[in-house]
């Protein structure tokens, strides 16, 4: 199984935009990040986003760059301070390739979560719109497999 965790690009602020969706370098960061991935024929069984606007935005960009059979779902449990036990029980009961799209500290605990068993310390840096490929072994364990991030692509 492989999980895609993708952080949201740079959301505006507040004052411009109280639902904080993608500023400009927010969606062309995602959209290059984005480029990257098309022509690595990704497959995923969907493409999981918190239902807050930047993450929303940031699926709709990733999506477009991956194959998914459900598309895009909003999914609860993915907002920035949720626990990330109850994605990790479902994921647990699910086959296939994910990608999750969300916001800091849910993905940095999640991902630490799955490779040291403990939520800190943080196994990578997520900046906006990077996103982590971690990947299950024969023994069930899970590694980062690579990662990018739109720094890579400027």
């Amino acid at each position: 199984m492989r999980l895609y965790l993708v952080r949201h690009g740079e959301p505006l602020s507040a004052a411009v935009d109280p639902e904080r969706g993608l500023s400009e370098r927010g969606r062309n960061d995602t959209e290059r990040v984005a480029a990257f991935l098309k022509g690595r024929a990704v497959e995923v069984e969907a493409v999981w986003e918190s239902g807050k606007k930047r993450a929303t935005q940031t699926a709709g960009i990733m999506a477009g760059a991956v194959t998914s059979k459900a598309g895009i779902i909003r999914q609860a449990g993915m907002s920035p301070m949720d626990p990330v036990d109850p994605i990790i029980r479902e994921l647990a009961c699910l086959e296939g390739d994910y990608m999750l799209v969300g916001h800091l500290p849910f993905l940095a605990s999640l991902a630490s979560r799955l490779i040291l068993g403990a939520e800190d310390p943080p196994v990578t840096a997520f900046r906006p719109a990077a996103l982590v490929c971690l990947e299950t072994g024969s023994n069930g364990r899970w590694a980062v497999a690579w990662m990018v991030h739109p720094g890579l692509f400027r």
